[in-house]
């Protein structure tokens, strides 16, 4: 075959496949595409409900995590307010303590006078710390 039938052959079947291209498609590749086309039209109606879903459960999230972050400010506020009446109760018992501690002290330091005792044999008189300002004197203790 001359090289001038494989040209003309090869340019016929070129302009049957742009005619073939270029045609409109027939009816029934027609009611396929309309029946893809409703196809994705009902998806895309569906995605809309999903995200409206999504969006609105967002936002009741959204209230609810505000509300709760307010909560947990108040809370805050409410341990800060306990921590510093801990630490004003736990100064007050540590004050109370060292008083105590002090009695304690001042009464052995009394109790070892007392068995100590004087080097005499007259009555016995114990020092009295007052209770208030008075100053009392306490009876002598016979031996």
């Amino acid at each position: 075959m001359p090289r001038s039938h494989q040209v003309a052959a090869l340019l016929i079947v070129s302009l049957f496949a742009l005619w073939g291209c270029s045609r409109a498609p027939s009816a029934d590749s027609g009611s396929a595409t309309a029946e893809k086309l409703k196809a994705v039209e009902m998806k895309l109606a569906k995605l809309e409900e999903d995200f409206r879903a999504a969006a609105s459960a967002r936002d009741q999230l959204s209230r609810k995590l505000n509300a709760a972050e307010g909560q947990v400010e108040r809370l805050n506020k409410d341990v800060k307010i306990k921590d510093d009446v801990i630490q004003m109760r736990t100064a007050e018992r540590d004050q109370a303590a060292g008083q105590f501690k002090t009695l304690r002290d001042g009464l052995k330091d009394l109790l070892a006078k007392v068995e100590e005792g004087p080097k005499s044999e007259g009555p016995l008189t114990v020092p009295v710390i007052p209770a208030s300002n008075l100053k009392a004197e306490v009876p002598a203790i016979p031996r």
